[in-house]
């Protein structure tokens, strides 16, 4: 273990806290022990330094790595310190708040799903990715064909979403009641300027929020400013064999 790093990296991360006294109190170590590390006079123990991690919201590796590679990461992904040690918030931070940058390209795609297997029946809405500087936020506006059961026209979504290994996990939920929530698996793939990203949603179906549904998912990319008022004529109910449908995403489905 580098303590000479250490220390500096600490010395970055204690810069966004109050005061070193309301961080030892709040993380739990001891002050004095702390500004030892501080000084490099001595290195945490690892299950000192694993608390430590957990508090400021990085890996072991992060805050062992050089100083000046360590400040542009923090810079990138700064640490929030009001968590009280809250070991659940510290997740949801290292999960959807520790990329830098967009989880898939910023813009809009239409979302294709097939939720009944044994109908030949897709529903799409219109879903648009922002990077807000700390994390990718999801909106979805999906419409649904007139007279379905138990549904208004129009619903509304949002949530967040991540990249990892190639994939797309984005979790959203129904604005309004707050009752049916999803969650997106899908593949990126290898290249940058990939236009369709296939996998999975699996949730609770939005007429209840109680059944479990789970069915293939499909994500067309629009770009970053397309007409949206002609995206929005696109969505709601198609026909697997509707001419409206684009091959790729019928072959996935």
């Amino acid at each position: 273990m580098s303590q000479r790093n250490l220390a500096e990296n600490l010395r970055v991360l204690t810069g966004y806290g109050k005061s070193v006294a309301d961080i030892c109190r709040r993380a739990g170590v001891n002050r004095t022990q702390f500004n030892r590390y501080l000084a490099a006079e001595t290195a945490p123990s690892l299950q000192s330094l694993r608390k430590l991690c957990d508090f400021f919201g990085v890996e072991e590796s992060e805050i062992l790595m050089p100083a000046a590679d360590f400040r542009r990461l923090i810079r990138l992904r700064p640490p929030v310190l009001d968590t009280g040690g809250d070991r659940a918030e510290v997740f949801s931070r290292q999960m959807f708040f520790s990329q830098t940058g967009p989880a898939a390209p910023e813009g809009w795609y239409l979302n294709y799903i097939r939720p009944e297997a044994e109908r030949d029946m897709v529903y799409v809405s219109l879903v648009q990715l922002s990077w807000s500087g700390r994390a990718t936020y999801v909106r979805m506006h999906a419409i649904y064909p007139g007279g379905m059961a138990n549904l208004p026209r129009r619903l509304k979504f949002e949530g967040l979403a991540m990249q990892q290994a190639g994939k797309l996990f984005c979790l959203v939920q129904e604005v309004q009641k707050r009752r049916s929530t999803g969650f997106y698996v899908l593949s990126v793939g290898d290249f940058e300027a990939a236009t369709t990203l296939d996998g999975m949603l699996t949730g609770t179906e939005p007429e209840s929020g109680n059944a479990i549904l789970s069915c293939p998912a499909v994500w067309r990319y629009l770009g970053a400013d397309p007409d949206i008022r002609a995206a929005l004529r696109q969505c709601g109910g198609l026909a697997l064999s509707s001419s409206q449908l684009p091959e790729a995403v019928r072959l996935a489905l």
